[in-house]
């Protein structure tokens, strides 16, 4: 088995030079084709019908190959596209790609029998194998049916008639049934048209299923933006189906967060069709109903999507009678929150508002003048009624803090000598004493009202709390962690960011109260708590020959629920929100990490590698790159720059870019950019660009060529050299299979390297360097 998969490879890598070179050149399928169909057939490894059915699919929907040249290789084509659809048990990603090359194949057969009524043999190939086809469209594979609804779609545009443009010139016509004479001795046109309003009714049913699949629904409506175009007769009973099917006719079952997801995406590609039929054919005969339908499909949408507190509660009736007539309702009496506990000071007593944004807010920071022309306006336009509630709860609460603060009154008693007399009155044997003189008593029971009997006091302890178990500890660090996060998203809304203030390597991290310093709090709490070192040490205590692998497999095993991971996870969607004003907390988190992960190394050598670093800088690029765009090219070049390490597997996900021509010149200019500023990284850049030199197209060489230039010199001449005897190596074994006797010589490779180098005179410099 191991022997056939390595001859496989051997195989799928000869097929792939050929390949390459049929693309430099397309008059090389011509020879390649004939060759390579034997190689592919049904009794071939499943690798190489898998290649083979994937490059027969993109040869005959290539535009750089002629239709001329399609029509004459179809007749070699379809017997092997025949016995690759026969064959039992075939692979589904053969064929997908096989009904991929029949659709793109039929409008060319068809064409064909037109002008060759004696070929018989070719469309009765053809009509088996759409035969085939169809009879897989309802128990097939997801992704097989999709397919197949590419080929019905293909199939009614062809038998469908269709507008020609000028009758003297019938192959520059669309093909159709209109090119079809009638007395045509293998097309038939009346069995044509049936079989094509039946086949359109099959692909109008999806639309009247009680149970549909998304998938299916979505690509039908994409096929069906085809045929409203370009065959006007049947676009009428195609717009009138598509207004009869509710997209939103799921919703009455009970939500849950994959049935909305189903339903926004019908909703959306039924929108998105209908609003591109009222631009693609003007004056259609049901633009008001499609008007209508849009309208009445958004309604829906807004009331079932939109939130409950988002909308807008009505009016309560004052008469229910006249709903035209109602009187104003006065506003009810508004209840300001209680006074905070003590120490209480001045802003807490003029405090009304549970806000947390506006209590922070430091009013000291607006200038005296701007304070006073926004409180004269504001106290022209502001309520009495509300001012004067205001005012009367501010006093209740001065009120309260009075008696509040007034100390105990304790009786005044006069001061008597041991006796009980004052020792300053004389005495005065004339003078008789009554009971206001008589201040014994009253000096008694003021002495037992002050005095309080003693109480011994012993030790006390408050009793412990229960034990926590880990479920209760998850749920209370998550609602900690969700709360200052919320803190966070509240001070981001209100505009509090970190001042810039050069304070060198004196700084604290968080030293205000802004959105960066509560972030760097959430940060240093995932990266530098000791709870997620405990997995990896019982990984290094456990019994194994090779530590290293060990802790290698718990690294790609799902992740421990502890805290630190927590965060990280909530860290990770909370910047992929809006990553692009989010970037630099991304980055300052990733800094963290490994700063981390360098000072665990010291004392376990172990970890190295950086694994917490590792594994989050790789989900955070691979998040990433798919919603970057061309002019995402700074940002891109500024997180490169600014992340602590960067290692190979995070070139090779940047070099991923290349594959894309829109964002290859972003991807460069980031290469670039690590080439000047990151020199430690230099070498494994440039391996990098070299890869992408030798597996892009001739886009990526030439936006590579001056890179390489620049900084591997030589290295241009050398890849072209090599490829050369690559070429001459396949040609040469082409030759000996009896494939490609004729095949024309390869193009001057380096003549277009220098031709294309000739204009940079450091290039041409360089090059003469390197060839002296």
């Amino acid at each position: 088995m191991a022997g056939t998969t390595s001859s496989a490879a051997e195989m799928i890598s000869q097929l792939e030079a050929a390949r390459k070179l049929a693309l430099g050149d397309p008059q090389v399928y011509n020879q390649v084709l004939p060759g390579i169909l034997p190689i592919v057939g049904p009794s071939a490894h499943v690798e190489v019908r898998r290649w083979g059915a994937d490059f027969l699919a993109e040869a005959f929907a290539s535009p750089s190959l002629p239709n001329a040249q399609k029509e004459q290789l179809s007749s070699d084509v379809l017997p092997t596209l025949r016995a690759m659809l026969e064959a039992p048990g075939e692979d589904p990603a053969v064929t997908k790609s096989v009904i991929q090359a029949a659709a793109s194949l039929y409008p060319l057969v068809f064409r064909r029998v037109i002008s060759h009524p004696t070929e018989a043999a070719l469309w009765q190939e053809m009509s088996w194998t759409k035969l085939n086809i169809l009879q897989r469209m309802d128990s097939a594979p997801i992704a097989v049916r999709i397919c197949c609804i590419k080929f019905v779609q293909k199939v009614v545009q062809v038998e469908t008639p269709g507008l020609i443009s000028d009758p003297r010139r019938p192959e520059q016509n669309e093909t159709s049934i209109a090119l079809v004479p009638r007395t045509h001795p293998l097309l038939n046109l009346p069995n044509l048209e049936a079989e094509a309003s039946g086949l359109l009714d099959r692909l109008l049913s999806v639309f009247q299923e009680n149970t549909m699949d998304p998938i299916l629904v979505d690509a039908t409506l994409n096929c069906l933006a085809v045929l409203i175009r370009t065959r006007p007769p049947i676009s009428t009973k195609i717009v009138s189906a598509i207004l009869n099917f509710n997209p939103l006719k799921q919703a009455n079952s009970p939500m849950n967060p994959r049935l909305m997801v189903i339903v926004r995406s019908m909703e959306r590609t039924t929108r998105a069709l209908l609003r591109w039929a009222l631009r693609a054919v003007p004056n259609h005969p049901l633009e008001q109903k499609i008007q209508a339908y849009l309208m009445r499909l958004q309604q829906s949408r807004s009331a079932l999507f939109a939130e409950p507190t988002a909308q807008k509660r009505p009016a309560e009736p004052t008469d229910g009678l006249d709903d035209a007539k109602r009187q104003r309702l006065t506003a009810g009496i508004r209840k300001f929150p209680p006074m905070p506990p003590p120490p209480n000071t001045y802003a807490h007593l003029f405090t009304l508002t549970e806000d947390p944004s506006l209590q922070q807010f430091d009013v000291t920071l607006l200038p005296a003048d701007i304070v006073s022309t926004v409180t004269a306006v504001f106290l022209q336009h502001v309520d009495s009624n509300s001012l004067d509630g205001a005012i009367d709860a501010i006093r209740s609460r001065y009120t309260h803090l009075q008696k509040v603060n007034q100390p105990t009154p304790i009786p005044e008693v006069p001061m008597l000598g041991p006796t009980g007399i004052d020792d300053e009155d004389e005495y005065e044997p004339e003078f008789a004493p009554g009971p206001e003189a008589m201040v014994e008593s009253t000096t008694e029971r003021a002495l037992e009202e002050l005095a309080q009997p003693a109480i011994e006091l012993g030790p006390f302890e408050l009793p412990k709390p229960p034990p926590l178990t880990g479920a209760e500890v998850a749920t209370l660090s998550d609602q900690t962690v969700g709360h200052v996060f919320q803190l966070v998203a509240s001070l981001e809304a209100a505009g509090y960011f970190h001042t810039k203030q050069q304070s060198g390597l004196n700084r604290i991290a968080a030293s205000g109260n802004d959105r960066d310093s509560w972030a760097t709090i959430l940060i240093r709490l995932a990266t530098r708590a000791p709870t997620g070192l405990d997995d990896l040490s019982k990984a290094l205590n456990e019994d194994d020959e090779d530590p290293t692998r060990q802790l290698i497999k718990s690294e790609n095993t799902e992740e421990t629920p502890n805290v630190a991971n927590r965060i990280r996870q909530t860290l990770f969607m909370y910047v992929l929100e809006d990553f692009r004003p989010r970037l630099n907390m991304a980055i300052s988190w990733l800094t963290e990490e490994w700063y981390a992960d360098k000072i665990t190394a010291k004392t376990h050598p172990e970890l190295s590698h950086l694994p917490n670093y590792t594994r989050w800088a790789n989900r955070f690029i691979d998040r990433l790159l798919p919603y970057l765009d061309a002019r995402d090219k700074n940002l891109l070049i500024r997180f490169l720059s600014e992340i602590p390490s960067i290692d190979r597997e995070i070139l090779s996900r940047v070099k991923s870019l290349a594959r894309d021509p829109e964002r290859i010149s972003m991807c460069i200019l980031a290469m670039q950019y690590l080439l000047l500023m990151r020199p430690p990284a230099r070498e494994m850049v440039l391996d990098t660009i070299e890869v992408i030199w030798r597996e892009g197209d001739d886009q990526a060489r030439g936006a590579t060529n001056k890179v390489l230039a620049k900084w591997r010199p030589g290295f241009l001449e050398q890849a072209v050299k090599e490829e050369v005897e690559t070429k001459t190596t396949v040609k040469q074994e082409m030759k000996m299979n009896g494939v490609t006797s004729h095949v024309p010589a390869a193009p001057d490779v380096t003549a277009d390297a220098s031709e294309s180098m000739s204009m940079d005179p450091r290039k041409r410099k360089a090059l003469a360097a390197a060839n002296g």
